[in-house]
C-alpha cells in the first residue's frame, strides 16, 4: 500500500510541476486531465468531476483558455450547451506529463517479463476500478 500512495504522491508532484511551468493551478491540471481523457465533456460534467460549481468552471475555463490550453466548442445537439476539448497546447502539457510518467514506469519495468508486466497491469487496472467504484458509492461512514 505505501508504494501505492507514493504513486499517488509523485503523480501529484508532477502536477503541481507542470502546473508551475505553465503558470496555472493543479486544479486546472486536473481539468484538463480530466478534459483530455474524456470525450464530450461539458462544463457541468467538469464541474461535478472536479467537485466545484459551474461559476467556477466557468472562471478556470476562461484562464485555461486565455492562455491557450482549452477551447469550448458548441455542442452538436443541444445549443445550451458546450464540449470542452484540450488545444494543440492542452495537449502538450498533459503528453509532458504522461511521457515523464511512462519513462519511470519503463525504467522500473526494463527487464521485467511480459507475464509479470501484465501481472502488474492487471493489479493496478483492478485496484483502480475498485477505488472509482468506492469514489462513486455513497459513503456509509457518514449515515
Amino acid at each position: 500500500m505505501q508504494g501505492l500512495r507514493l504513486v499517488d504522491v509523485g503523480t501529484y508532484a508532477l502536477r503541481m510541476r507542470l502546473a508551475s511551468q505553465l503558470g496555472i493551478s493543479t486544479i486546472d491540471i486536473n481539468a484538463m486531465a480530466f478534459v483530455g481523457e474524456t470525450d464530450g465533456v461539458t462544463p457541468k460534467a467538469l464541474a461535478a468531476a472536479l467537485n466545484i460549481t459551474t461559476g467556477s468552471v466557468t472562471a478556470m475555463l476562461d484562464r485555461l483558455e486565455s492562455k491557450g490550453f482549452m477551447v469550448r466548442k458548441p455542442h452538436p445537439t443541444d445549443r445550451r450547451s458546450l464540449l470542452l476539448q484540450l488545444s494543440p497546447a492542452g495537449t502538450h502539457a498533459m503528453q509532458w506529463s504522461t511521457e515523464h510518467f511512462s519513462e519511470a514506469a519503463a525504467a522500473v519495468l526494463a527487464g521485467s517479463s511480459n507475464e509479470t508486466i501484465a501481472d502488474i497491469s492487471t493489479f493496478l487496472e483492478s485496484i483502480g476500478q475498485r477505488l472509482l467504484a468506492a469514489a462513486g458509492a455513497p459513503d456509509e461512514t457518514t449515515s
